[in-house]
């Protein structure tokens, strides 16, 4: 076998394997969560004063984690239930790294790189807050969409997995969901559904994991030296680019962390700034931003964040130097 052809193979095979237990892990708890913990009771815990709502929002996810895909859909039911904006768009933000399966997935991925993992959550936690501190005090139906704009995302979406087909029911399963979800079907066990949430989730994010194998895998082989050493040399660019790797490939967030470290020629900032920016924007989180929220909300919800990225990443990378 060609010496190229094993080093992608056995790239993109390593970074499935390594990630896959975690991909599963966040698939089962976006599984549990999604069909016994209802909105109406976390509504009721919500602090009054805007601080302990953004500090609620911000370590929420260690008692309610999900994946970003799943929890824009939990945030807009949340808006919809009078939920002030600064929890949400904080938890919205903040919940898919700061969870222990995400942060422990990092640790293993950087090999117990304690300042990988903070750097991480401080990073998507700053751009939450700042994120959920200025939408404060705005009415939540003014970030939301109307609803006739809602439900085309209804019948079209499927980079989450939670939308239903048309409202086609299953003869034994119920509804059948564009990602191959089931509603809550006459005759299922509460196992059996979230066995076949869990089961949809890991195989729709999944895809996402091996094309981001593969976009690192291809990397490695085809990438001449000269130009590594140009982003190893060059905090700007590497951290540019690999904010737009993370941006493009659309890896969750229980696994982006080993894609990030397989591009150990990069800087540590840069690697960094993979993990920080893709849980807050990527391609199909653009999507669905754009279904659910108002155009002013979502050029916030893109921009902001990866502006506040891009810059502490460079002032991080010079300082480190």
């Amino acid at each position: 076998m060609d010496q190229n052809l094993k080093v992608f193979c056995s790239t993109v095979i390593a970074i499935f394997l390594e990630a896959s237990p975690f991909l599963f892990l966040g698939s089962l708890l976006s599984a549990l969560v999604e069909l016994y913990l209802p909105e109406d009771k976390i509504a009721r815990l919500l602090p009054k004063g805007k601080l302990l709502g953004l500090g609620y929002g911000l370590f929420a996810g260690m008692l309610i984690p999900t994946c970003e895909c799943g929890v824009v859909s939990i945030v807009k039911r949340f808006l919809k239930k009078g939920v002030p904006p600064h929890v949400a768009i904080t938890y919205m933000l903040s919940a898919p790294v700061i969870n222990p399966l995400v942060l422990a997935a990092t640790y293993i991925a950087f090999q117990g790189n304690i300042w990988m993992v903070l750097g991480r959550a401080s990073l998507v936690a700053g751009c939450a807050a700042c994120l959920g501190w200025a939408m404060s005090g705005i009415n939540p139906a003014l970030l939301l969409r109307q609803s006739d704009n809602e439900s085309l995302f209804d019948h079209a979406r499927s980079a989450c997995g939670h939308a239903d087909k048309h409202n086609a029911p299953h003869p034994r399963l119920g509804t059948v969901r564009d990602c191959g979800c089931y509603s809550e079907g006459r005759g299922q066990s509460a196992l059996t559904q979230v066995l076949l949430r869990t089961a949809s989730e890991f195989l729709d994010m999944g895809k996402y994991l091996i094309l981001g194998g593969i976009v690192v895998g291809s990397l490695r082989i085809s990438l001449p030296q000269e130009l590594l050493l140009v982003f190893r040399e060059n905090v700007f660019l590497s951290v540019g680019a690999m904010m737009l790797l993370a941006i493009l490939v659309s890896v969750c967030s229980e696994a982006d962390a080993f894609v990030a470290a397989a591009f150990s020629t990069f800087p540590a900032v840069a690697r960094l700034s993979f993990v920080a920016i893709g849980p807050m924007v990527d391609l199909k989180l653009a999507f669905m931003y754009g279904a659910f929220f108002r155009k002013r909300i979502v050029l916030a919800l893109v921009a902001v964040p990866i502006a506040i990225v891009y810059f502490s990443s460079i002032l991080l990378g010079m300082l480190i130097r």
